[in-house]
C-alpha cells in the first residue's frame, strides 16, 4: 500500500457562483443526506514485478542494468541518454532491461520488438526468440501468473554512433499507437477516481525539479520522478475518471505552477481533479512526516509536541500548495478538490490541521483511510474461521470511527471522503495471507464494507489497490496478478457486483 491508509477563500469568492450539484450534496449533508458514492482506485506501482502490464510497450515498467558474469547491478547514469537509453557500453558488459509480463493466459503471446538505432539484443528468462528482421525482434511468451514468471531482453552491444534506442515491445495484435494496454484499462475501467500515489512515487519523498519530470518519451515511466504526467492525465480522459494527484511535500513554487498548469491545459474540463501534498504526514514510516516534525519543531510550532509541530507544519505547507493550485483553477474552481489528509484512528490530527491559521479555509475535504483490520500475528491457516468471525465487528468499528471524521469535517464546512480503504490484513505468514485474500467470505466482508460506506457516507471512496502481488507488506490487491482466475479474487468481484448494483 502507500500507506500501511467548502469554504473558499473570500478573496476568490467572486470566481464561485456555485459548486457542482455533489459538492453542493456534500456540504451541506447531515445522517438523513447522503451523496451517491464514487468509488476509485489507487494504482498501484508501475514495476514488472507487481505483474500487471498497464503500458502496451512491456519495457516502459522497467529500467536498465548493467551486467558482468553473473550479476545485475544498476545502469550507470553515465551510459545513460538524456532520454535514459544506453549509448554505450563497456567491454564485457550488457544491458538487461525486464519485460512486464502480460496478462496470464493458456496460450503463448506473441510479442514483436521494434527499435531505431543500431545493436543487438538477447533474450532471457521465459522470453524466446521466434524470428529476427532488421530493426525487428519477434518473441513469444507463456505467462502463467507464477511469481517465478519472468522475462528480458538483454543489449549485447550497441553502436556508440547511433545507439539502440526507441525499443518497443508489444504484443503482436496491439496496435502501434496504443499507449495503454488493453487489458488494463478494461480492469480500471468503472472507477470514477484514480489515485495515483504510487505512480508517483510519492512515499520516496524524493527531490524532483521540474526541468527532471519524467515525459512520455522517456524510455521508462518507473525512476526516481514517477510516471509522466501527461500519461496519467491521459489515462483519466481515456476512462472518464477523476485523477487524483499527490504533489510533492518538497515541491517548489515552480513544480507545483507548472503540474497545475500542465494538468488544467490537458485533463478533460468535464473532469475533477483531486490534489493532495504528500502522502500520510501523519505517519512515522514516511521520509516526509519525520522532515516536517523537523522543520515544525525548528519553526517553534506545537508548543513543545513534536506530533503538533508536524501536522501544524504540513498545514501551512499543505496551504501553499493549495493556494497555487486555486489560483491555477480561479476560472473553475468546482473542477478542483482540495485535499486535508489524515489518520482514520485519531481524528485529533485532523482537528489539528485544519484549525492552524486558516488551513480550513484552504480544503475542499477532509479524507481518512477508513481501513478494515484485524491484528494477525501469530495466526496460521487453521484460524481462517476465526478471522473471518471478527470481520464483521471490524467493518463496523472501521465505520465507526468514520463518523468521528465527517463530524470533524463538517465542522469546517467540509466533505467527508477516503483517500484508501478496504482490507488491512498483514502477515508475513504466505500462506494465511493467499488463503485469507482468496475466501469467498473475503467478498462478503467487501459487500458489507462497500454497502455500509454508501449508506452511512457516500462521496468518494477510494480503495487500495488495483493489481499487487501478497507479500510481507500485505496483500492489497483487488487481484494479486492480471489474469487470476475470478474464483480467486473475492475482493474484486464485490466490487465489481457493487459498481453494477449501488444507485
Amino acid at each position: 500500500m502507500g500507506t500501511l491508509a467548502i469554504v473558499m477563500p473570500e478573496v476568490l469568492r467572486r470566481y464561485v457562483p456555485v459548486r457542482l450539484a455533489m459538492d453542493e450534496a456534500a456540504r451541506v449533508s447531515g445522517p438523513e443526506i447522503v451523496p451517491p458514492t464514487s468509488l476509485g482506485i489507487n494504482l498501484f506501482g508501475l514495476q514488472t514485478f507487481n505483474r500487471q502490464q498497464v503500458f502496451a510497450n512491456m519495457i516502459l515498467q522497467s529500467e536498465w542494468f548493467s551486467s558482468r558474469g553473473d550479476g545485475w547491478t544498476p545502469m550507470p547514469k553515465a551510459q545513460l541518454d538524456e532520454r535514459g537509453w544506453v549509448n554505450r557500453l563497456e567491454p564485457g558488459q550488457t544491458a538487461p532491461r525486464p519485460l512486464v509480463l502480460p496478462a496470464a493466459s493458456p496460450h503463448p503471446v506473441a510479442v514483436r520488438c521494434t527499435f531505431a538505432g543500431i545493436g543487438e539484443l538477447g533474450a532471457g528468462g521465459m522470453a524466446r526468440i521466434v524470428g529476427s528482421t532488421g530493426n525487428a525482434l519477434e518473441l513469444e511468451l507463456a505467462p502463467t501468473g507464477a511469481k517465478d514468471n519472468g522475462a528480458w531482453l538483454e543489449l549485447l552491444s550497441t553502436d556508440p554512433a547511433n545507439p539502440l534506442r526507441d525499443l518497443d515491445c508489444r504484443k503482436a495484435d496491439t496496435p502501434r499507437e496504443a499507449r495503454f494496454e488493453p487489458e488494463f484499462l478494461a480492469f480500471v475501467s468503472g472507477f470514477k477516481v484514480l489515485r495515483f500515489l504510487d505512480w508517483q512515487r510519492t512515499n520516496d519523498n524524493a527531490d524532483i525539479a521540474w526541468s527532471a519530470r519524467t515525459k512520455p518519451d522517456s524510455a521508462s515511466q518507473t525512476g526516481a520522478a514517477g510516471a509522466a504526467i501527461e500519461d496519467m492525465v491521459d489515462l483519466a480522459n481515456e476512462l472518464g475518471a477523476d485523477p487524483w494527484f499527490l504533489m510533492p511535500y518538497d515541491a517548489d513554487p515552480d513544480y507545483l505552477r507548472s503540474f497545475a498548469e500542465l494538468v488544467h491545459e490537458r485533463l478533460d474540463p468535464r473532469r475533477r481533479v483531486y490534489v493532495e501534498l504528500g502522502n500520510e504526514v501523519w505517519n512515522d514510516i514516511f521520509d516526509a512526516a519525520a522532515q516536517a516534525e523537523r522543520e515544525g519543531v525548528a519553526l517553534g510550532l506545537g508548543g513543545g509536541d513534536p506530533m503538533r509541530a508536524r501536522m501544524e507544519r504540513y498545514a501551512e505547507r499543505m496551504v501553499a500548495a493549495m493556494r497555487t493550485w486555486t489560483a491555477v483553477y480561479a476560472d473553475r474552481p468546482g473542477a478542483l478538490v482540495r485535499v486535508c489528509a489524515s489518520q482514520h484512528a485519531n481524528p485529533d490530527l485532523a482537528r489539528i490541521v485544519l484549525a492552524h491559521g486558516q488551513a480550513d479555509r484552504w480544503v475542499d475535504a477532509l479524507a481518512t483511510a477508513p481501513y478494515i483490520w484485524l491484528e494477525m500475528e501469530g495466526r496460521e491457516r487453521s484460524d481462517l474461521d476465526s478471522i473471518f468471525a471478527q470481520l464483521p465487528e471490524s467493518v463496523d468499528r472501521t465505520l465507526a470511527m468514520a463518523e468521528d471524521n465527517r463530524a470533524i469535517a463538517a465542522a469546517h464546512g467540509l466533505r467527508y471522503i477516503a483517500y484508501e480503504g478496504g482490507q488491512h490484513l498483514v502477515t508475513a505468514n504466505f500462506e494465511l495471507a493467499a488463503a485469507v485474500q482468496r475466501d469467498p467470505r473475503m467478498g462478503d466482508v467487501y459487500a458489507r464494507y462497500l454497502e455500509g460506506w454508501r449508506r452511512r457516507f457516500g462521496d468518494t471512496l477510494v480503495l487500495y489497490t488495483s493489481t499487487a502481488p501478497v507479500s510481507e507488506y500485505g496483500s492489497w490487491g483487488l487481484r494479486e496478478y492480471a489474469g487470476q482466475p475470478a474464483e480467486e479474487t473475492p475482493k474484486l468481484t464485490a466490487v465489481r457486483r457493487f459498481q453494477r448494483e449501488a444507485p
